[in-house]
């Protein structure tokens, strides 16, 4: 009678833990996903970026289906405008070298300035990154008031 009972506790859980699993998955994980060659470009960025410059951080390069834009959010060490601008030259002079002529070669892309968002954070000790800069069709934007201000005040 005992090893009745544990047989039924055993399947129950084993039931339970079944129909769990089955509510737990989201269904649109499973939805189709194009790949388009704007997510090829930022993927190779991101490699680039890895390898090329030498960037410590994560840095998250993305394609923005909506502004049609290669956007790499680079978090950083400076709350200090100018050398953040300086961290951001000197990725822009990545993509240039390496970015560029990948996008031609593979894909007849003629990336450029106007195709790319560069968005420099600071590591907050709040937890949350704060934007110190954003390069946004070839100029600078940086914001006024800090992160948390929606107003910007665009620099060349």
């Amino acid at each position: 009678m005992n090893s009745t009972k544990i047989f039924l506790a055993v399947l129950c859980v084993g039931i339970a833990a079944a129909a769990c699993s089955a509510t737990a998955n989201n269904p649109k994980l499973d939805s189709r996903y194009e790949y388009t060659v704007g997510d090829d470009v930022a993927q190779r960025t991101a490699s680039i970026f890895r390898v090329t410059a030498g960037i410590e951080e994560p840095t998250l390069v993305y394609y923005d289906r909506d502004t049609h834009d290669i956007v790499a959010e680079i978090i950083g060490s400076t709350d200090n405008v100018e050398a953040a601008k300086r961290e951001v030259d000197a990725l822009v002079d990545v993509i240039r070298a390496n970015v560029v002529g990948y996008a031609k070669k593979r894909h007849k892309l003629d990336l450029t300035d106007n195709d790319v968002t560069l968005i420099y954070y600071v590591d907050s000790d709040q937890g949350v990154p704060l934007e110190v800069v954003r390069r946004e069709k070839g100029k600078y934007i940086v914001p006024v008031g800090g992160a948390e201000s929606d107003s910007t005040e665009e620099r060349d």
